[in-house]
């Protein structure tokens, strides 16, 4: 059983040294899911989130290397509250680079995420411990902004 992470991690760093020197084409069909984020307002989406729908949920990027990233500086209340009140991930985002296009637009998902929940952390911490009771939205993990 401890093999299996061996093996993907030995897999993966076989795989990205054959990409290494191919050149990315500049678009894929990949980015499409990804392209909102060109238009994206951080503030607005999280005033919507949470303000008037009440999800306190943590947003994440699907990553192989990291599983659950969310941009926010370790602490020990941050996984507490990941915990609590959950988290769902931007479809389309992985680590696997399929085009230009679709690299900056990954970048672009790990920053509104690091940005988003930063505004959630700096909400859940400043307000009072019995606001905090609202549950997560039913639903699964998938974001389609």
């Amino acid at each position: 059983m401890a093999r299996s992470p061996t093996v993907a991690l030995a897999l993966a760093v076989i795989l990205s040294g054959c990409h290494r020197g191919a050149s990315l084409p500049e678009t894929s069909p990949e980015a499409e899911q990804l392209r909102w984020l060109d238009q994206a307002d951080v503030v607005a989406d999280f005033t919507e989130r949470v303000e008037r729908q009440h999800d306190l949920r943590f947003l994440s990027v699907y990553a192989f290397t990291t599983p659950t990233a969310f941009g926010l500086d370790e602490s020990p209340e941050v996984p507490q509250l990941i915990q609590r009140h959950g988290d769902r991930h931007i479809e389309g985002t992985t680590d696997i680079i399929t085009s230009a296009e679709h690299r900056r637009l990954l970048a672009k998902a790990s920053d509104y995420v690091k940005q988003y929940n930063t505004l959630l952390l700096h909400f859940l911490v400043n307000i009072p411990t019995s606001n905090q009771s609202l549950e997560p939205t039913a639903g699964c993990c998938e974001v389609h902004i």
